[in-house]
């Protein structure tokens, strides 16, 4: 049932597009779903930022944070700011159903950073199965495999699982909630574990804000057996920025 709900909701999808032309989701610009100006007006992630969260650095390293933590990311890959156009593309993504979004967002990560990872496997950071049945698709793991599919990788969205539902992490009001909210969140599945000991493994998100979800996985997955654990998010937003 899942699938054919998916099936139909594609088919409406191409169907209105054929008889109403895309605009674009930041600016309405006629002729795409994300424009070409919004594209090139997205914001890329700076450079000197820490290497584990991409809070702002005077110079690129590890902050004083990550550090003190032993955060089990060993590197964050952020392609673009959050506060810029792309942010609207993956909000219309994620909550107007706009899945044809997915391969332009997908084509949008900045994968020469990554190809230098000798990344072998993706795995996309997984919705809950209650989440996963009202959206009808998870955004992180429509990403992961068109990421998969540029690096010429593997993907598996089907080893890591969300063990309950909880709270959306937007809706969490402080970092420490957010922190305490993901705590046994997840888990690999026992079928999935030979697919990730000793493999070198990006974790797809779309988003990257406190961590907290990544930070988790990234811990699930190395418990399990990887040998490390990156994490390729398209857009990233500093904590920073939400002071």
């Amino acid at each position: 049932m899942p699938q054919l709900i998916t099936a139909l909701r594609e088919f409406t999808s191409n169907a209105i597009n054929l008889v109403f032309p895309p605009s674009c989701v930041h600016c309405s610009r006629e002729g795409s779903l994300l424009c070409h100006i919004c594209i090139a007006e997205s914001t890329p992630l700076l450079q000197n930022v820490c290497r584990k969260c991409a809070e702002p650095l005077a110079k690129a390293g590890t902050c004083v944070r990550c550090r003190e933590e032993k955060s089990p990311i060993d590197r964050l890959y952020g392609s673009f700011l959050y506060e810029s156009p792309v942010g609207s593309a993956i909000k219309a993504l994620k909550f107007d159903d706009v899945r044809s979004l997915g391969n332009v967002l997908g084509a949008m990560f900045d994968i020469e950073a990554f190809s230098r990872s000798d990344a072998e496997l993706i795995v996309p950071v997984p919705l809950h199965k209650s989440r996963l049945r009202s959206r009808g698709f998870n955004q992180s793991a429509v990403l992961g495999r068109r990421l998969a599919d540029r690096m010429y990788i593997d993907f598996n969205d089907d080893a890591l699982v969300r063990t309950g539902e909880r709270i959306t992490q937007s809706e969490q009001p402080t970092a420490v909630a957010r922190e305490r909210a993901m705590s046994g969140a997840f888990a690999v599945k026992s079928s999935s574990i030979d697919a990730v000991v000793d493999k070198r493994i990006l974790l797809v998100d779309d988003v990257f804000t406190t961590g907290s979800t990544v930070k988790v996985c990234a811990s699930v997955l190395k418990s399990a057996g990887a040998s490390w654990v990156g994490v390729a998010a398209l857009a990233v937003q500093p904590i920073g920025a939400l002071k």
